[in-house]
């Protein structure tokens, strides 16, 4: 199995099975895979342009354990890969009747890449019954198997990988996170093909993990890294990746060949940042113009082909992947005449650094500009995020950068919290069973961004609705009116939203005191992680932090009693509650802060503990009783 392994659930999704491969808890019960072998053989194809081709046989058969159930088999390939040949079998009889599908991926009827998919139903009948697939694929550049992974959607019972290197051939096979699992390797020599031959014998292996919010599968599965140097043909040597230069130097070939218009993206520039004279606000400017009219497709993970778009058809087609994106927002810049260029990077869901010469370091693409001694980094792909402003995926990652026929390593600036702030202000009095007042808010950072992708994915008529059913998160109670906002189309500033608050039934009242709690939203209320279920580290979208501030006013004649504060400080977060007495004025102050978006399994315990303390603490009212 190959890189398709990371984008099987797109091909689920694609031919529309009635029974998705993660349907239910008890899926690992009712389908295992008995046997699964795969084999890997490099081999000289006697062609120019791809003298080294890569043969693949894999034969998988899946076993049904309780009941009828429909399964799909996908595997992707495309213009530097092809399917020879699929067999299908049922019960060990050969089903010719039974057909893939080959098709073009896309999304949203886009076809933008060259990755296709070949997708066949495979149906198990009864309690016992057998479904094996026989599949051959030639891999036309061994640059392009990057990865084999052991472990399967489902429980594998056996599995055996094996890899034939020829003499002539120049590979190394980096082994990755094989602690705790049952694979034993053994080398062994073929004369007759003058080839080292690796097998990995793998038992026993659990289905890979259902949860979500979960680390990379380069962190956590056991696999392979095929890390293909450089070969001795007939013609001569070819060379691939046996150093970071060598992965580079491919990376700019590729650049070189994309085609940009210099004349079409100066005329655009020159439009974008017509009337702008000060270079900050010209780069802001081209910057968000990317952002807000070329769709992003996030086709980075898919498509085989590393080459970015041109320019000029991205903004004929109004959308791109991230390689498009990134060479247009060059292009814009480099038109005004800064030093912008081109960056390969690798998402946090990626193990690696540029350390490992493959394809496999990187699955993005962004653009860095150097500006009066400083780099700054542009990840268009992500719409409202201001300028100098990094999305958690890529903090703190290393960074691949042009630099005509060298490079450059860097790194993302990693940023701590502060950048995602969230502040509510509340200043309140109490008007019979209600509370009202006025509200101000303030976002920044991931949180300004989270906010904006939520209320900007409906039609632009109802954002004022959407945005009022965001702040009182659909509670009728809370009654919104008066609202004003500061420009929702300015990313690089902090969003303002400020309006006039009437929250009824929020005083309850009992003789002559009153009861109210002073926490509307309660975040992380009952977020409780399933240690008997989840098998993963938790992560975070982003690294969090809120503050919530309400001032009541004391009516006259009464007297405050206040809860006890709650502090809990960790490494990764920390929860912060506190009341006081400002003269005639109660403040309840509440600041959530998550440090470190990864929460590790052994921290779970400790948060679920926490998070019982912090619900316990949000119960808690504060009680007005008559002098």
């Amino acid at each position: 199995m190959s890189r398709s392994l990371h984008y099987l659930f797109l091909c689920i999704s694609f031919l529309l099975y009635t029974k998705p491969i993660f349907a239910a808890d008890d899926t690992d019960k009712n389908v295992t895979i008995a046997n699964k072998e795969e084999q890997y053989e490099f081999v000289l194809s006697g062609e120019k342009d791809n003298p080294v081709n890569i043969r693949q046989d894999l034969k998988v058969a899946y076993l049904c354990n309780q009941y009828r159930t429909t399964i799909p088999f996908a595997e992707f390939y495309d213009d530097k890969s092809r399917i020879d040949e699929v067999k299908v079998y049922i019960d060990n009889a050969r089903r010719k009747d039974i057909q893939p599908i080959y098709a073009n991926y896309s999304i949203d009827d886009i076809f933008y890449s060259d990755a296709k998919i070949c997708g066949v139903k495979l149906d198990l009948i009864k309690k016992g019954s057998e479904s094996r697939v026989e599949l051959q694929k030639t891999f036309l550049d061994p640059r392009y198997l990057t990865s084999i992974y052991f472990t399967e959607s489902f429980p594998v019972a056996a599995k055996t990988v094996t890899i034939i290197v020829p003499k002539w051939m120049k590979v190394e096979l980096k082994e990755m996170n094989f602690n705790g699992f049952n694979i034993k390797k053994e080398v062994t020599y073929n004369s007759r093909k003058d080839a080292d031959v690796y097998t990995f014998t793998a038992t026993n292996l659990p289905a890979t993990s259902r949860d979500e919010k979960s680390p990379g599968p380069t962190y956590v599965y056991p696999h392979l890294l095929v890390l293909s140097q450089s070969a001795n043909t007939k013609d001569g040597d070819q060379q691939y990746f046996n150093k970071t230069a060598d992965l580079y130097n491919w990376y700019h070939s590729l650049v070189k060949q994309i085609g940009d218009k210099d004349d079409v993206i100066k005329t655009k520039a020159l439009e974008i940042t017509k009337g702008i004279t000060a270079d900050t606000a010209k780069i802001a400017a081209v910057y968000n113009w990317v952002q807000d009219n070329i769709r992003y497709i996030a086709f980075e993970d898919g498509i085989a082909g590393f080459k970015p778009e041109a320019a000029q058809s991205v903004l004929q087609h109004k959308y791109g992947d991230c390689k498009g994106m990134a060479n247009l927002t060059r292009g814009l810049l480099k038109a005004l005449g800064y030093d912008a260029r081109l960056c390969w990077i690798g998402t946090d869901r990626i193990a690696y650094d540029y350390s490992i010469p493959s394809m496999a370091v990187d699955n993005h693409m962004i653009c860095a500009l150097n500006f009066k001694g400083k780099r700054m980094f542009l990840d268009a792909t992500e719409t409202y995020i201001g300028v100098n402003q990094y999305a958690q995926r890529i903090q703190n990652r290393q960074v691949m950068i042009e630099d005509g026929n060298s490079f450059i390593l860097d790194r993302v600036p990693l940023c701590s919290y502060l950048q995602n702030t969230e502040t509510e202000k509340r200043t309140l009095h109490v008007e019979g069973n209600a509370l009202v007042g006025k509200v101000q808010h303030e976002w920044d950072g991931e949180s300004k961004e989270f906010l904006l992708s939520q209320v900007n994915g409906i039609r632009k008529e109802k954002v004022s609705n959407a945005l009022q059913r965001y702040l009182n998160e659909t509670n009728d109670k809370y009654v919104i009116s008066s609202l004003q906002q500061s420009d929702m189309n300015n990313w690089n500033q902090r969003l303002n939203i400020n309006y006039d608050l009437k929250f009824q039934d929020a005083v309850s009242g009992f003789g002559d005191d009153m009861f109210i709690e002073m926490d509307f939203r309660k975040e992380f209320s009952g977020f409780n992680i399933d240690t008997a279920k989840r098998t993963s580290d938790y992560l975070f979208s982003y690294k969090h932090h809120l503050i919530h501030e309400t001032s009541l006013d004391i009516p006259a004649g009464y007297k405050a009693e206040l809860p006890q504060e709650l502090k809990i400080d960790r490494d990764g977060y920390a929860f912060h509650l506190s009341y006081k007495l400002a003269g005639a004025k109660v403040v309840y102050r509440k600041e959530l802060i998550i440090k470190n978006n990864w929460l590790p399994k052994a921290a779970f315990a400790q948060w679920n503990s926490d998070i019982q303390s912090l619900d316990k603490a949000y119960l808690e009212q504060v009680t007005l009783s008559k002098k």
